[in-house]
């Protein structure tokens, strides 16, 4: 057997190369035969025979033997066996490793840990001598600290707002459903392992909270920090299920003198909600959400006219775009009305406006008193 096929064999079993023999020509023999020889060895130790493997060409079997010495070809014989009785069986061993040949599988196992490849190190594998100069040592230390290097979300972030599950909730800490909103977009945003993450949540709760997550993870040891919101959920949020919720979303719709800014405030709110309980993908947030502001807006409402017409002709808008286009939108006309009112009311005024006196005319005067005498001589 060469040595590309030993080394094979070894690894499948997670053997050392350096405590592994492979035995030859081995057939019609037990267990307790081939340890018994082998135990006529004392450079190899005590044995456990690994696995056999049987030959085509030879019709006999390869046996694999786990060692507990260290073993090179110079302290072995070249055969095994019990003389006049079994074998001899030919012993087979991997060629030693030179120091040189184990700093390069280490650096390389180390690479493949750490996802890099050879081309992080371009030019340090395979050196012309085997002295390991100042450049070849600062290399690898810098590549050694890249990696190992934490995130700089790890190094600095702000940290959550606390959270007890105590009713009524004391100062200084946030209801749950505001706590788990801001928790959840925390969690998207971090760039961290999940391990982190856990650790951060668990940081930011107290009392009935904490032993929430406490008996969550002595229940499971592998749980992970979305693990961790929905227990937290189960114990504190809404008791609607998600289907509920979403029933509940699509019934809801903007009151009459509502701001279409603040219907859509209250929609993603109840979004959200659907979305910890599980009942929508993140990817379906913004269709939905542009569906719900087309059919619950009210039918006389200026900007989500313009919302309607054109909510078919481009991709749905991030709940940030909607809101920004709509306070826009509320803004424009909120503007357009105030001028509005302002040429009325200048109109008006020009109206009411005193006009000036009329001049009497002295005839019609003269008239007047004559008419009057005339009234009083009648009399």
């Amino acid at each position: 057997m060469d040595a590309a096929r030993i080394e094979r064999w070894c690894e499948k079993h997670q053997l050392s190369f350096a405590k592994a023999i492979v035995l030859s020509g081995v057939s019609d023999v037990t267990d307790d035969v081939l340890l018994a020889a082998l135990n006529t060895v004392k450079a190899i130790g005590k044995t456990r025979i690994v696995e056999k493997c049987f030959d085509t060409n030879t019709k006999t079997d390869f046996v694999l033997v786990q060692t507990s010495a260290t073993v090179t070809g110079q302290t072995l014989p070249n055969a095994i066996g019990i003389p006049g009785e079994v074998g001899p069986w030919p012993l087979h061993v991997l060629p030693a490793v030179t120091e040189f040949e184990q700093f390069q599988a280490k650096l390389l196992s180390f690479l493949k840990s750490e996802g890099k490849s050879i081309a992080d190190v371009k030019g340090l594998l395979n050196p012309p001598s085997l002295d390991v100069n100042a450049a070849l040592v600062n290399a690898i230390s810098s590549l050694v600290d890249k990696c190992n290097a934490a995130p700089p979300d790890t190094q600095s972030y702000r940290k959550l707002r606390m959270f007890s599950g105590v009713r009524p909730t004391p100062s200084g800490e946030d209801e749950y459903d505001a706590w788990a909103e801001q928790t959840t977009h925390m969690l998207e945003e971090w760039q961290c392992g999940d391990s982190v993450k856990k650790q951060r949540i668990v940081e930011s709760l107290r009392g009935p909270a904490a032993d929430i997550i406490r008996f969550s993870r002595a229940q499971n040891p592998n749980a992970t920090s979305n693990d961790y919101m929905q227990a937290l959920e189960t114990a504190f949020g809404t008791t609607e299920s998600s289907a509920d919720l979403l029933v509940k979303f699509r019934s809801t719709f903007q009151i009459e003198g509502e701001k279409l800014s603040t219907y859509l405030l209250r929609l993603d709110k109840l979004l959200h909600c659907v979305f910890r309980k599980g009942g929508l993908q993140l990817s379906d947030m913004n269709r939905l959400r542009t569906e719900q502001v087309v059919r619950g807006a009210l039918p006389h409402d200026m900007t989500a006219m313009r919302i309607r017409m054109t909510h078919k002709l481009r991709e749905p808008l991030t709940f940030s775009e909607l809101l920004k286009e709509v306070r826009e939108e509320e803004d424009m006309l909120q503007g357009r009305n105030d001028t509005k009112s302002a040429v009325m009311s200048k109109a008006v005024t020009s109206v009411t406006t005193s006009s000036p006196e009329v001049k009497t005319d002295p005839e019609v005067e003269r008239l007047k008193r004559e008419l009057k005498e005339m009234k009083a001589e009648m009399i």
